[in-house]
């Protein structure tokens, strides 16, 4: 199995990934949380049960020495790890993660990653819908008070930045933001214990939520 890495001691935020850490899908979201991870210089793999990712030429592009295992999750392979990063979509009760998960292995997604490393206060908003509206509303209202806030999360359209990438962009030397705006899926706070949010809306709920 290929591990991406790098020296580790750049940043203080993988003190707590020791271990190995799978990440499970290479869309856009399992691609932040790979380019994280390299980032921090922490141990992982990228794993995808489809043949051909859609982000997957990108990916071995910025990261020619990456390697992906492609094909079914198998049990003896994600019970390797310390922990699974499961990108939205893919459910934790699919067998191989839930064994994983009964032999130790944490299971997470990106917005908890992401709440762990966050240094500015969080606002989320969740729910079955109306969830862009309240979002757009309030980039709406900070922009005209010239905050400086992140915006990620589900977020549909020119608008989509997984929640990962804001805190690439500042470790990369953007503007450090005041406060982060996140809308959340079900499937994202499905894989999060701790949101650690200063502010939450939540809003329409349906069963299926």
């Amino acid at each position: 199995m290929g591990l991406s890495q790098r020296e580790a001691g750049d940043s203080d935020e993988g003190g707590d990934l020791a271990g190995l850490s799978l990440v499970l899908g290479l869309g856009a979201t399992g691609y932040s949380c790979a380019r994280y991870l390299h980032g921090l210089g922490v141990e992982f793999a990228v794993l995808d049960s489809r043949a051909a990712p859609p982000l997957l030429a990108s990916y071995l592009q910025e990261f020619p020495d990456a390697q992906v295992e492609l094909g079914e999750f198998k049990v003896e392979q994600l019970c390797r790890a310390s922990r699974l990063i499961v990108s939205p979509g893919i459910a934790v009760s699919t067998p191989a993660i839930a064994a994983a998960a009964a032999a130790g292995a944490e299971i997470l997604g990106d917005i908890a990653l992401f709440a762990r490393a966050a240094q500015a206060p969080i606002v989320a908003v969740t729910g079955s819908n109306g969830k862009s509206t309240v979002v757009a509303l309030l980039a709406a209202i900070l922009r005209e008070n010239g905050s400086a806030f992140g915006l990620g999360g589900n977020l549909d359209g020119e608008n989509f930045k997984p929640a990962l990438e804001l805190l690439i962009a500042e470790r990369e030397g953007a503007r450090r933001s005041d406060l982060f705006v996140l809308e959340l899926s079900s499937f994202q706070l499905e894989t999060t214990r701790e949101l650690n949010a200063t502010a939450v809306a939540l809003l329409n709920l349906s069963e299926d939520h």
